[in-house]
């Protein structure tokens, strides 16, 4: 009986430790693809989401380029070319408000640009289509065809390139997004050095590029904008549009104008004064009758009292007691 007790908790106990092991194996297999599946959260632009042209020494435009969003520059002030080029946003050369767009610009980028990596790419970005995550690219990136970001469905996707060195594109190249239900709104590019698009060139984000941005004839970035650190920005006919979420917190109820002092309200005027405090609690109404005989014995009471107190004090005479109170006595 004990030996085959022994045997049995001896067969047991390797089985445990069979499936413990098979699901130590099984968990260090699934490992990298979770780590693969780690969802990235957008980079925080704070002010400067809401412009399309941004730039440390000057903006030049040649032609009729259209920038949907704010444009700034600091600390240069020189913002030229616009007319011919139309900027549906506000302008700010050289004041505190593009100063403070620089400052969250540069901690945006350092907050891209230091982000773990999950996959390195490049230099040649065409003829890929690629999941959202983090790219390193430690050379010099160029794209010479069509990048392809699939969002897989998820409307805040996140996209961030880390290209060490230039950006370039040439001539007719395109970045497309797919399986987006929604507006591509997180797609970065932190660049070390300079980026310029060819002619024609659609791209897709944001470029936050340390020294210049230069876009060449009919070149276009949607859902972002260049902003350029300690560089240039020059434009060429070119059709730059920030994200459609930079907007999202924006008030769209119309501002009411407010009344005018001098006309009188009729409605307040009418109104009757307010009483402050608390409100009064309305009493019920009185009864008729016998309360009313309680009333008059309290009082005749009260003053039987105070009349007491008086002849007490001596200041009003005692009242003469009759000796005989029946009728023929007092006459």
């Amino acid at each position: 009986m004990t030996i085959d007790f022994a045997r049995t908790a001896g067969k047991g106990l390797r089985l445990a430790r069979s499936a413990f092991f098979g699901s130590s194996l099984v968990l260090a297999g699934l490992a990298p693809a979770l780590s693969a599946t780690r969802v990235e959260a957008p980079v925080d632009l704070a002010t400067a989401a809401s412009y399309a042209v941004l730039a440390d020494g000057a903006i030049t435009n040649n032609g009729n380029s259209v920038i949907n969003g704010d444009v700034g520059v600091h600390p240069g002030t020189e913002v030229s070319g616009f007319p011919p080029g139309v900027i549906n946003g506000q302008r700010h050369a050289g004041d505190a408000v593009a100063e403070r767009a620089q400052s969250d610009l540069t901690v945006a980028y350092k907050d891209a640009a230091g982000r773990t990596s999950s996959r390195t790419v490049g230099p040649e970005l065409q003829g890929q289509t690629l999941t959202p995550g983090v790219y390193k690219a430690t050379e010099s990136a160029k794209l010479d065809g069509t990048l392809t970001l699939d969002a897989g469905g998820n409307p805040n996707a996140v996209f961030i390139f880390q290209l060490d060195s230039t950006l370039s594109t040439a001539q007719n190249s395109n970045v497309r997004v797919v399986n987006s239900p929604g507006p591509a709104c997180s797609i970065f590019w932190t660049v070390g050095d300079s980026a310029t698009l060819g002619a024609n060139t659609s791209l897709v984000g944001r470029i936050m590029a340390v020294n210049g941005i230069t876009l060449q004839s009919e070149a276009k970035i949607e859902q972002g904008g260049a902003l350029s650190r300690d560089g240039a920005v020059t434009l060429d006919t070119n059709a730059v549009s920030r994200s459609d979420c930079a907007a999202a917190g924006a008030p769209t109820r119309p501002p009411t104008a407010p009344a005018s002092p001098t006309e009188p309200d009729p409605v307040a005027d009418n109104e009757p004064p307010r009483r402050r405090g608390r409100p009064r609690q309305r009493r019920a109404p009185r009864r008729r009758g016998r309360p009313r005989r309680r009333r008059a014995r309290r009082r005749q009471h009260r003053k039987r009292l105070v009349r007491r107190r008086l002849v007490r004090r001596r200041l009003v005479r005692r009242r003469p007691r009759l000796l005989c109170p029946l009728p023929p006595c007092l006459s």
